[in-house]
């Protein structure tokens, strides 16, 4: 039996190599395209930083409050621009006429006891969507905190009083202990895992409706069903196929990541780190990577062939295999933010554990358990689709269906 296998594996591995389109998805599609996305995201970053460096805050203001304290603060104010306004709807209307960054509505507001006789009530309007007019906001934020400051240190100097003697010694000294390997890890444990179980399905995908639905729609699979191999033997060499090339897929993908995070991954840095992105992924760390895609890839390629099987043409098992793809998709952004957190036995969901998995072991955060879990429920799962592979390979009905 593995004799068979073995031979039918090499067959389809060979028209699978020959195959142009195979090759191009494969091998030149990673190692290009992959580089040619981090060096393009490296850019950006660059250009974000640059325009933010130079963008000189305005801010349209609408100063109902009658202070005039207030108003030479802001006609002395170096860094920020501010545009009187008459009222908050016109001034709104020209901050979407690009007049502005963000509008500052300034009212007087009485206090309560013991406040001051008289306070301000300060609005901003502005949208958090736009960079500038975020940093415009924190310029603001940052200018207002100065004006009170030295509101109270004048109210303290006309009663004889200093504010340096009345304030708390409070001195603050950031130390960033981030490095560009420790941001490089983050970087790709967002993207690399994402980007691996992608190229796994795709690579899958391609080759996996061809060599099942394609060959059935092209009636060359009765060839192979009058020979001496039988129907396990068939699905066996056929799976073996479609695994190896989506392994080849995956890795190659990988490969043309970290080529493009070395090579063009600079502008990804913050520039506050003190070095520039550098990762490293040692042996440990590679050899889990492995063992926890293979059974990945097991069951995404006995998934394909299992849609290949029961479709009439390559086709329709694309139709079918859409859905899967805009699934792994959803599940993939979804790891990708960040925001939501495996645990314990959720580690037993196939193909997301192995996302979660994927990226705690590139940042070197392993859990062994989770590891197991995911292993067990992977490799299980995996060996169901197989014998489900098999099964369905067997049925006359679903398998000369029209």
């Amino acid at each position: 039996m593995l004799r068979n296998v073995r031979l039918l594996f090499a067959k389809e591995l060979q028209g699978a190599v020959r195959d142009r389109r195979t090759f191009f998805l494969t091998v030149i599609f990673p190692l290009v395209f992959y580089p040619m996305v981090v060096s393009v995201m490296s850019r950006i970053g660059d250009a974000d930083r640059g325009r933010a460096e130079t963008i000189v805050a305005t801010v349209l203001v609408v100063d109902q409050s009658a202070d005039a304290a207030f108003g030479r603060e802001i006609a002395a104010a170096r860094g920020v621009r501010f545009v009187p306004a008459r009222d908050v709807a016109g001034a709104v209307d020209a901050l979407r006429h690009d007049a502005g960054h963000l509008v500052m509505e300034v009212a007087a507001a009485r206090g309560g006891a013991g406040a001051p006789a008289q306070s301000l009530a300060v609005t901003l309007h502005y949208d958090p969507t736009n960079l500038a007019a975020t940093l415009a906001a924190a310029a603001v934020h940052q200018f207002l905190d100065g004006y009170a400051q030295r509101v109270v240190a004048a109210r303290l100097d006309a009663q004889g009083l200093a504010y340096d003697d009345l304030a708390p010694r409070v001195s603050v000294t950031t130390a960033e202990v981030a490095t560009g390997e420790s941001f490089g890890r983050l970087f790709l444990s967002r993207l690399l895992p994402y980007f691996m179980v992608l190229a796994v399905l795709t690579g899958a995908m391609g080759l996996g409706a061809e060599i099942t639905a394609g060959e059935k729609e092209r009636s060359t699979m009765a060839t192979l069903l009058v020979s001496q191999l039988s129907r396990t033997e068939i699905v066996l060499g056929k799976f073996l196929t479609v695994l190896a090339i989506s392994l080849a897929s995956c890795l190659l993908s990988a490969l043309g990541l970290l080529v493009g995070v070395y090579a063009f991954g600079g502008g990804l840095t913050p520039s506050s780190l003190p070095t520039s992105t550098v990762f490293r992924l040692d042996a440990v760390a590679f050899g889990w990577m492995l063992a926890v895609l293979v059974p990945l890839a097991v069951i995404l390629a006995a998934l394909v062939v299992i849609v290949g099987t029961y479709a009439r043409s390559q086709k329709e098992a694309s139709t079918y295999l859409l859905p899967i793809y805009m699934v792994i998709v959803l599940v993939g952004m979804v790891s990708m933010t960040g925001t939501a957190a495996f645990r314990g036995a959720q580690f037993l969901i196939p193909v997301a554990n192995a996302l979660y998995v994927l990226q705690s072991v590139i940042v070197g955060d392993i859990v062994f358990l989770d590891i197991v879990l995911t292993l067990a429920a992977n490799v299980a799962c995996g060996a169901l689709l197989i014998w489900l592979a098999v099964r369905l390979f067997r049925r006359e009905a679903v398998l000369f269906r029209s």
